[in-house]
């Protein structure tokens, strides 16, 4: 049997460092999402993941990015959600599919949306550093209203503001689905909500 080379050695410690950081992170959800971000301290989510302090720190900072990075997790679910091919041969399809795709995320993943809508300050770093990103999670959906708009599909209108107000859409839908009402009516919120975005988006009437 060869012996390990030093890209292999290399490749198991980058593999155990990403581990460690998903642990973390676990232990940071379960610890948010129990106390909160101000109640929660960087000691409290150490010894839900069951190691040392300062370990924590090598990997986060700071508590704000912690949060940053869980922020990060759920917004990846949800681009990733709205970015899955989907099947459908009209505007009417897709938007119900992306919309449905969404909703059974945030459905996954409640614990997050509440950490996210519930406990982000809009001054944090952590608000900051999401707020920075934006332009490039935007992207695909400003991109494909352009070609839509080109191709007759969709209205003809700024798609970056069209994208913000799709976007801004869904968020509420989904708070009223997840937060507001607990799960409760989340089927009936998400499908008027993609009605409501299927009316916006079709072409003004000639």
């Amino acid at each position: 049997m060869a012996a390990p080379t030093a890209l292999d050695r290399s490749q198991r410690v980058e593999a155990a460092k990403a581990a460690r950081r998903e642990e973390i992170l676990d232990a940071a959800r379960r610890v948010f999402a129990e106390r909160g971000f101000k109640g929660t301290t960087i000691a409290d989510i150490a010894e839900v993941a069951g190691i040392a302090l300062g370990t924590v720190y090598l990997y986060f900072p700071s508590k704000d990015n912690l949060f940053a990075a869980l922020n990060e997790r759920f917004n990846a679910l949800v681009s990733s959600a709205i970015t899955a091919n989907v099947r459908g041969d009209s505007l009417e399809s897709v938007v119900r599919n992306r919309v449905r795709n969404v909703f059974d995320v945030c459905a996954a993943n409640r614990d997050l949306v509440r950490l996210v809508v519930l406990n982000t300050d809009p001054d944090s770093a952590a608000e900051q550093r999401m707020r920075a990103g934006e332009a490039d999670r935007h992207k695909p959906m400003v991109d494909a209203f352009a070609i839509g708009a080109r191709q007759g599909v969709t209205r003809k209108a700024n798609p970056q503001v069209m994208a913000q107000l799709v976007i801004g859409a869904v968020s509420i839908s989904v708070y009223q689905a997840f937060v507001l009402s607990d799960g409760r009516n989340a089927e009936q919120i998400r499908d008027e909500c993609a009605e409501m975005i299927i009316a916006y988006l079709r072409p003004a009437a000639s």
